[in-house]
């Protein structure tokens, strides 16, 4: 056929910083195949595709897989900035649909969020590994399902294609130090195998204040040390002091198989681990007593109006850890010259646990939660060509999430040998299974549609067993179903311009931590809530992109998103909060990039992101009505420069991310005091020079300029990276 595959190989692949000679024909390194599932020039994608090769990690400061897209636009990366592994304080967004559960993060095509929360990672993921990452932007659940609210990111790893061993190992500020390790090689004609190993630990560094609310009145010891200051309610609290610096280690091991059956047919099998921990060395008060003594216990009159009970517990904060082994199958076959089936199985084992403190720093009454979760995945896809105009591509796939929440009493906190009683356990699981098909469709050499949906249907089943309150509650299978479509129109007038246009729905199902996990903050209890319903959105963009003759490239897309069914926490009482289907919110954003070769040595790039939210409807806090979503910060801006003369390599990018509200009523309007996320403008650094063929020497620096600012704990300062890398 006048196949839309060749077209494809006639076109400019673009992206981002996809900056190619106005001259060229094509550019391979600009193949995308996360939008169709198929390989394809990004120019002729169905959507918005910005591709981060391995080329631009090394060029940058990147320590942990999420650092490395956090200057793409539509693009939110929010966390502690100081490579700390975990799932829940490092979040990616995509274009200000909030939370981290609502983008699909996959890895060589198999998801990465867990089975508890939705959660990713993203540290188990080896930096040194990945070949390049495919941000698709926008709804996705047309071919991803759930998860893919804001789009997809696929994390794509190399294959060996010669022998050849690395070793980067560094140093850092607060004690940070880096070791990895890999190994690929082609064993015979046939046989590739990959192997890594990548072990970091940091000191790190103070970001959690020890925060009082006083209460009126005299009395108690009288002391010094007290810093007053305001919530970001504006309620006055006072910092007494700090948690200790929160230092961290991990782990990642992994190896992959490739083989080539014949020339046809190719097989993958993989594993990997990864472990980490994170623990507080010794707290710090900042009061002292009349005798100079450090003071952390009892009543202490904190200024001639104002007192509190403190006590040790308040200084403290435990431990918490995370385990994950991750097996994965993959199948292709090109069965004929124009039938191809793809099968790709993984089975991934999380278990996530962390310790509440007791009374004292050596003793004490705990608790030691542990969330074991596994996930299971499996799919078939066939993509064939469908007379002369059409390539389809059809697949089923299936998704099941398993849960085993416990918490057990331990007769001191600090020996994780002393589990005792078992107060709580909980299970669930869900299961999701879709059909989904996606018809390309050449109207003429330039005008290409596409048109899809997939429909998935998901049931669920649990238990929750509130032993401390004798409460045993049994939840029967319930079931739902969702229908995703997707439709988009590109218009590809010359090899340098392209338009684009889709409108599409994605949906979230609730998480297993959503349905049969509660948890206490406090006195207060988050209830699980078994009855809700997934969440959707309906989501529809306009775009173009441009190549100059001057090697100047820019890009622009408009987008709005409707979301229904939106989970809300809401508040029942003092003592009690519950998630419930409450809202409807939308979404009205535009991206703009903008990217210049100035020469083969000299590029520089530019964008901007605007993102405007108001939630429309919460039927349980009618007050909400145009409010911000929270997590979504309005506007952000990233702007930098690589220099590469061959041995020489230099980058310098600056981020800007405006402040943003975490609560639903926008009430945390004051800056500059914990617990607040506020804007910030922070540069980033890395030069790096080729002293030999197999040795390279780095040196990075982050928040070049010494920014200060909250993201709810203290982000670190300026801080030092320097690296040897060994290639053999």
């Amino acid at each position: 056929m006048k196949s839309m595959k060749s077209i494809k190989l006639s076109l400019v692949a673009i992206a981002v910083c996809g900056m190619a000679n106005a001259d060229e024909v094509v550019d391979l390194g600009e193949m995308s195949v996360t939008a169709t599932k198929t390989e394809q020039a990004t120019s002729e994608s169905p959507a918005s595709v910005s591709i981060v090769t391995a080329k631009d990690i090394n060029s940058k400061s990147v320590q942990r897989a999420d650092q490395a897209i956090q200057d793409v636009s539509g693009v939110n990366v929010r966390s502690d900035d100081d490579g700390t592994p975990s799932s829940w304080s490092n979040s990616v967004t995509l274009r200000g649909i909030p939370q981290y559960y609502r983008t699909a993060v996959l890895v060589d095509g198999i998801a990465l969020n867990n089975a508890f929360s939705g959660g990713v990672n993203w540290s188990n993921i080896p930096v040194d590994e990945i070949e390049k990452i495919e941000v698709v932007k926008g709804p996705f659940s047309s071919l991803y399902g759930g998860n893919a609210m804001g789009g997809v990111i696929n994390v794509i790893t190399k294959k060996p294609t010669e022998r050849e061993f690395n070793i980067k190992t560094g140093y850092g500020s607060n004690n940070y130090k880096n070791l990895s390790l890999s190994y690929r090689d082609k064993i015979t004609q046939d046989l590739g195998i990959s192997l890594n190993y990548d072990k970091k630990e940091s000191d790190g560094y103070i970001q959690n204040l020890v925060i009082k609310t006083p209460t009126t009145g005299t009395g108690g010891i009288a002391v010094t040390g007290a810093i007053k200051t305001t919530d970001s309610t504006d309620k006055t609290v006072y910092i007494i002091g700090d948690k200790g610096k929160k230092s961290w280690y991990q782990d990642n091991i992994g190896t992959k198989l490739n083989y080539n059956i014949d020339d046809n047919q190719n097989i993958n099998i993989g594993y990997s681990h990864h472990e980490h921990e994170t623990e507080f060395n010794s707290f710090n008060t900042y009061l002292k007593d009349t005798s100079g003594n450090p003071f952390y216990s009892g009543t202490g009159q904190l200024d001639t109006t104002s007192k509190s009970a403190i006590s040790e517990a308040n200084f403290l904060f435990g431990p918490n850890g995370e385990e994950a082994s991750k097996y994965t199958v993959g199948y292709e076959n090109k069965i004929t010259n124009d039938l191809a089936l793809k099968v790709d199985v993984g089975y991934t084992d999380f278990d996530y646990w962390y310790i509440s403190t007791g009374s004292t720093s050596t003793s004490g009454q705990g608790k030691y939660t542990d969330i074991p979760n596994q996930k299971t995945y499996g799919m078939v896809q066939l993509s064939f060509p469908l007379g002369e105009q059409h390539f389809i591509v059809a697949g089923l796939d299936i998704n099941k999430n398993e849960l085993h929440k416990t918490i057990n009493t331990l007769t001191n906190w600090t020996d994780e040998s002393s589990k005792s009683t078992l107060t709580y356990d909980s299970n669930g699981q869900s299961t999701t299974k879709a059909i989904f098909i996606q018809d390309t469709i050449d109207i003429t050499d330039k005008l290409v549609a596409y048109a899809g949906g997939r429909y998935d249907t998901w049931e669920t089943d649990g238990l929750i067993n509130d032993i401390a309150t004798s409460n045993i509650t049994n939840y029967d299978t319930r079931k739902e179903s969702q229908f995703s479509p997707k439709a988009s129109l590109v218009y590809v007038q010359s090899k340098n311009t392209t338009f684009r246009t889709s409108v599409g729905q994605a949906f979230r199902a609730p998480s297993l931590s959503d349905l049969y996990s509660d948890w206490y903050s406090g006195t207060l209890l988050y209830k699980a809530a078994p009855g809700l319903k997934p969440e959707s959105t309906t989501s529809w963009e306009v775009g173009f992109e441009h190549t100059f003759d001057t090697n100047t490239f820019i890009k622009s897309t408009y987008y709005e998103n409707y979301l229904t069914d939106l989970m809300y926490s809401t508040s029942v009482s003092t003592t009690l909060n519950e998630k419930r289907n409450a809202g409807k919110a939308e979404i009205k954003g535009i991206e703009f990039e903008i990217a210049q070769k100035i020469n083969e040595k000299f590029k520089f790039f530019g964008n901007y992101t605007y993102n405007k939210s108001e939630i429309t409807e919460n039927i349980t806090n009618p007050l909400l009505v145009g409010k911000k979503l929270t997590y979504t910060p309005e506007k952000q801006f990233n702007v930098g420069m690589n220099f590469n003369s061959g041995k020489l390599d230099t980058s310098i990018v600056g981020k800007y991310v405006d402040s943003l509200t975490t609560k639903d009523d926008n009430s945390d309007i004051i800056k500059d005091v914990p617990g607040s996320y506020e804007s910030h403008f922070t540069v980033d650094t890395k030069v790096a020079y080729q002293i030999q063929n197999w040795l390279k020497a780095s040196l990075s620096v982050n928040n070049l300029l010494d920014a200060e600012y909250y993201q709810s704990g203290l982000i670190p300062g300026r801080t030092f990276y320097a690296e040897l890398a060994f290639k053999f």
